[in-house]
């Protein structure tokens, strides 16, 4: 059997990006997993969540800690609540949102993880700067492999 020990259970502790309303607090980083995954918890305020977009190569998992979260697919929807998960497959167009008007909390585990750890880094940096847009979080997806494919 082949394990890896963690260093500690917070391998990248404070590292924390806000995604369009959305707040991810990393637990492992792609360089830190040996770029297998990247994981943290991600906070998705009510009315808040993802256009339908599809990524080339990271497929995400997320486990619902606390609320709810809608998944839509080209197959329909799901609702998750605390204790249900959802997988995302790489190349598979998807979305997620909270319909509620509570917070959502969930572990995202997004494997291989690097070019969504680093678009995210992306949006972040650029919501700093500027008022964001559709025309500019597709532009910051194209360059990691991530398509937007719907907007509402």
């Amino acid at each position: 059997m082949n394990v890896a020990i963690p260093q500690s259970t917070a391998v990248h502790p404070g590292l924390i990006h806000e995604v369009l309303g959305m707040t991810h607090r990393y637990r492992t980083s792609a360089a830190h997993s040996g770029s297998a995954f990247t994981s943290f918890e991600a906070e998705i305020p009510p009315g808040c969540g993802s256009p339908l977009h599809r990524h080339e190569r990271d497929t995400e998992f997320f486990y619902v800690l606390a609320g709810e979260l809608t998944f839509v697919n080209t197959e329909g929807q799901r609702v998750c609540q605390a204790g249900e998960s959802a997988y995302l497959p790489a190349g598979k167009a998807h979305a997620f949102y909270n319909a509620t008007d509570e917070a959502a909390h969930a572990v995202v585990v997004v494997s291989p993880g690097a070019e969504a750890e680093q678009f995210f880094a992306a949006i972040d940096a650029a919501q700093r700067r500027q008022s964001m847009d559709v025309t500019i979080v597709s532009a910051i997806a194209r360059r990691h492999g991530i398509t937007i494919l719907a907007t509402g």
